[in-house]
């Protein structure tokens, strides 16, 4: 092979590396900022136009599956995997919910019908798109990244959150594929969490509220300390 053959090979697998490493970037959302945050109740549209709050899915665990429903790479394994992993746990809406949420403006109902069509998605799945304003909120909070490419479709992270039935992040899970036995964990751990929380609000209100009563205490008597003469 001449110099100039191997020249122009390596500008060619050089050129598919760089664009593989950026339709599948990986921008891990950071979890010691996440991990237990409030996530905001945005308002959500689904696939039948219909607006819902995000709270309607209280009470149960989250699964947050964001994707854009035009990829042919990550997102249909992700959903696929993701699917196929709950099976063993039970259906969507009973025990737990999965919510998709779509990030790409062109995506609508009629694209998150097709979508369930073509994943083959029980019905207690939920499928949503949102406005600019509320899936930056939701994003935010869960700190999923993405970016619209100069070529079209996304860079983004393959991660699917957790929360908890009281709207908090419990955990994450990255990557393509999922196992049965770490999500039934991830959702056993998001229930008790918000168990945790409930029963204990009212004594951490307390304790907090007890709290900042000591500081207060303790800044004023300082003061008057100070103020007297020796």
């Amino acid at each position: 092979m001449t110099f100039r053959s191997l020249f122009v090979v390596l500008l060619v697998l050089t050129s598919i590396a760089v664009a593989g490493a950026r339709a599948q970037v990986t921008l891990p959302p950071d979890e010691s900022k996440t991990i237990g945050a409030q996530v905001p109740d945005v308002m959500l549209i689904d696939e039948d136009s219909t607006m819902f709050a995000l709270s309607t899915l209280v009470k149960k665990p989250i699964v947050i599956n964001p994707v854009f429903t035009a990829c042919r790479q990550t997102c249909p394994m992700i959903t696929t995997s993701l699917r196929d992993a709950l099976k063993e746990i039970g259906e969507p809406g009973e025990g737990y919910h999965v919510l998709t949420v779509s990030f790409d403006p062109a995506d609508g109902p009629a694209q998150l019908r097709e979508y369930r069509k073509n994943m083959e998605l029980p019905a207690g799945w939920k499928l949503a798109v949102a406005t600019p304003e509320n899936l930056t909120r939701l994003f935010d909070a869960i700190d999923f990244n993405y970016e619209a490419l100069p070529d079209g479709g996304f860079a983004h992270a393959n991660v699917i959150a957790i929360l908890t039935p009281v709207l908090t992040v419990s955990s994450y899970e990255r990557g393509v594929s999922f196992e049965t036995a770490v999500l039934r964990r991830d959702l056993e751990r998001a229930a008790r969490e918000a168990s945790f929380v409930r029963h204990y609000r009212p004594v951490i209100g307390l304790a907090a509220l007890a709290a900042l009563t000591s500081v207060v205490v303790a800044l004023y008597t300082t003061r008057k300390k100070k103020q007297q003469p020796a």
